[in-house]
């Protein structure tokens, strides 16, 4: 979510370092999404299952009305589908979408 190349924070800063090397491609339009926690079955795809992200993940559905929808948890399948619908939509530039706008409802 906070993505930024001169974060003191290695995720941010990596993350943010990506973003613009990504941009920098020369591509007419680049889609990037800053997701918060992704809500979703790992299992399935090889990953160990993470008991602390279940245990978010159970808090966050329980809290949902009072967590800033940028903060919520976010489905994978509703981040693959904003980042579809916006590729397709094809508007020039560099587009970040935040959590709220990737989120289904």
């Amino acid at each position: 979510m906070a993505a930024n190349r001169l974060s003191l924070v290695f995720y941010n800063r990596i993350k943010g370092q990506m973003e613009e090397a990504v941009s920098a491609l020369g591509y007419t339009t680049v889609v990037l999404a800053r997701p918060s926690l992704l809500a979703g079955e790992r299992t399935t795809t090889g990953q160990t299952a993470r008991r602390g992200e279940k245990m978010g993940l159970v808090a966050m559905a329980m809290f949902k009305p009072l967590i800033p929808v940028n903060y919520r948890a976010v489905a994978v399948g509703d981040v693959a589908q904003a980042l579809i619908h916006q590729v397709q939509a094809g508007k020039p530039g560099r587009q970040v979408l935040l959590s709220g706008a990737l989120q289904s409802s």
